[in-house]
């Protein structure tokens, strides 16, 4: 199996190694939990059964004066074990930032692209935005893009509506964009654009109190029928726990709580996001 969205935020490998990644941790992501060894991450994903994670950086140096996880960074977790897929995060505001994204990919070895409109401050369908969606086609790697509702201080909840990014989705058909989060409470527009086109997928990364399988069983049975998923959508979404914010077996347990057959759970929970990752 594979968990599509994590951060690496509470690895203490990295705040020692990296002083200034405790302030990125604290004050932009707004993390509190105990900072933990790279194994503790590791165990966390064998207790959930996950046999690979997608490790989320988000580059909001101008934002928010620290990158919550640098692109070297990341290549660095991923040098420590292969159970971790490393993505690239990019501003794209920034002068350089396809060539950052180009030499991330290139020569640092990452296998995707990670946004946050909100956290990043940025508009997901300018002119900026539409040049970085350019070269991730090029690079053939998928775009995962922070969707819905941000908790992020001083950060624009409309930022991360699903439909700023319809226009870019059209535009660019060949690319794979990860909405993440379900775009809840968006998550009719989301489903829609999934519906719609068939390089939308959406991540299960929905979560906004305290009970996944009561969220989940709310997403999926009252804003949408779990129905849709299964007979619609089964090719379109990944797992994803957003991890360290919960802990993965309680993700993945309220996903297998929901009524899906067997054969839907291993796309979501495997076959999709290997398609995603072997199209380079």
């Amino acid at each position: 199996m594979i968990d599509f969205h994590t951060h690496p935020v509470l690895v203490r490998e990295l705040v020692e190694k990296h002083p200034r990644f405790e302030r990125a941790a604290r004050e932009v992501f707004y993390i509190g939990n105990n900072f933990q060894p790279l194994e503790t991450f590791l165990l966390q994903m064998d207790v959930a059964g996950i046999e690979r994670a997608v490790l989320l950086p988000v580059d909001c140096r101008r934002a928010r004066r620290d990158p919550v996880g640098t692109n070297e960074q990341i290549a660095e977790l991923c040098a420590l074990s292969r159970r971790f897929i490393g993505f690239a995060s990019v501003d794209p505001p920034a002068r350089m930032a396809t060539k950052e994204l180009a030499r991330a990919v290139k020569n640092l070895g990452l296998q995707g692209l990670k946004l946050d409109p909100a956290l990043q401050d940025f508009d997901s369908g300018g002119t900026k935005a539409l040049a970085v969606y350019e070269a991730a086609e090029e690079l053939k790697i998928p775009v995962l893009l922070h969707t819905g509702m941000s908790w992020a201080p001083d950060s624009a909840i409309g930022r991360g509506h699903p439909m700023r990014l319809e226009p870019a989705i059209r535009r660019f058909a060949k690319l794979n964009f990860v909405l993440a989060h379900f775009a809840w409470p968006w998550v009719w527009e989301s489903v829609a654009l999934a519906m719609k086109y068939p390089n939308v997928y959406l991540d299960t990364s929905c979560l906004y109190y305290d009970s996944p399988k009561e969220f989940f069983e709310f997403v999926f049975t009252k804003q949408i029928p779990v129905t849709l998923i299964e007979r619609t959508l089964r090719n379109q979404v990944v797992f994803g726990s957003n991890y360290p914010r919960v802990e993965i077996k309680n993700m993945v347990n309220a996903l297998k709580s929901l009524p899906l057959t067997e054969e839907c759970l291993n796309k979501i929970l495997r076959e999709n996001a290997e398609r995603l990752l072997a199209r380079r």
